[in-house]
């Protein structure tokens, strides 16, 4: 059985092929240049770029990537970036029917990205070890799709604005360009809403601290944190959240060129999934 994820794992080529997942990397635009993130083109050189003035656009992963990896006799699960937060699943269900097998290819909805997706990819590697069929291990995956959540805290609410990813109430928002708005995923993990808007970096995690309580987060969550060249306060929210859930193993991450794009440089993502499926998992 293969195991597909784009690169919204936030794994390159070779990182992933060494956890047992084929990558399909997004795109990168810059103007009329564009490259496959990880592989063409590094977080640091996309953010140098981005903070220079550039404006970014993100696409989904190569279409012949995409159905060169499905062009397989095995059974494939492909995992794919969250549907309206990007368009990577609606492209890999269209070109899945064009597969030599379309019937042994699964796309999935992570209905996530970044630290969740990652983890989601990591279980389905474990789950095809014991499962005997790709439906199985789709099946068992959704609970953990479904525990999933995620904050975001944007440095330039513009980025969101642009890219269409907010609920039209959200989009109101972006005049508040002295206070820290908290943004977090919707339910149906297509578009991204308002939490609140906090006066301060403290008090903008301590509103994300709150909500994953009332969430119910429990010992076997995994908590990450990553960043867009922001690794200071991405230290405090770590730390932030260590202290509010000690029993949680947490991480800290950086983020991709494509997530940048989405998000803006200097963003913190926080983000939570249970993992009580897969103890242990391996997620650095």
């Amino acid at each position: 059985m293969k195991i597909i994820a784009d690169s919204s794992v936030m794994f390159d080529i070779e990182q992933g092929r060494r956890h047992g997942i084929e990558i399909l990397p997004l795109s990168v635009a810059i103007g009329s240049e564009t490259w496959a993130e990880y592989e063409q083109m590094s977080s640091d050189e996309f953010l140098a770029r981005v903070r220079a003035g550039a404006l970014p656009q993100s696409s989904s992963p190569s279409p012949a990537a995409t159905l060169a990896a499905y062009e397989t006799d095995e059974e494939v699960v492909h995992l794919a970036m969250a549907d309206g937060l990007s368009g990577a699943y609606e492209v890999a269900c269209g070109l899945a029917k064009q597969a030599r097998h379309p019937e042994r290819i699964h796309v999935v909805n992570s209905r996530t990205l970044c630290i969740p997706h990652r983890a989601l990819a990591l279980c389905a590697v474990e789950f095809a070890k014991q499962c005997d069929s790709a439906e199985e291990v789709v099946s068992r995956l959704l609970p953990i799709i479904e525990s999933a959540h995620s904050y975001l805290l944007p440095e330039d609410f513009d980025y969101l604005r642009r890219g269409g990813r907010l609920t039209p109430l959200a989009a109101k928002f972006a005049h508040l360009l002295k206070a820290v708005p908290v943004m977090m995923q919707t339910s149906d993990g297509t578009r991204l809403e308002r939490l609140t808007v906090a006066r301060g970096f403290g008090k903008a995690l301590n509103a994300v601290i709150g909500d994953l309580r009332k969430r119910g987060i429990t010992d076997t969550s995994y908590l990450g944190v990553s960043h867009a060249g922001n690794i200071k306060q991405a230290r405090v929210a770590q730390e932030a959240l260590a202290e509010a859930f000690p029993s949680c193993e947490n991480g800290l991450f950086e983020l991709g060129p494509a997530f940048i794009t989405q998000g803006g440089p200097d963003c913190i993502a926080i983000q939570a999934i249970d993992l009580k499926a897969v103890p242990n998992l391996p997620m650095g």
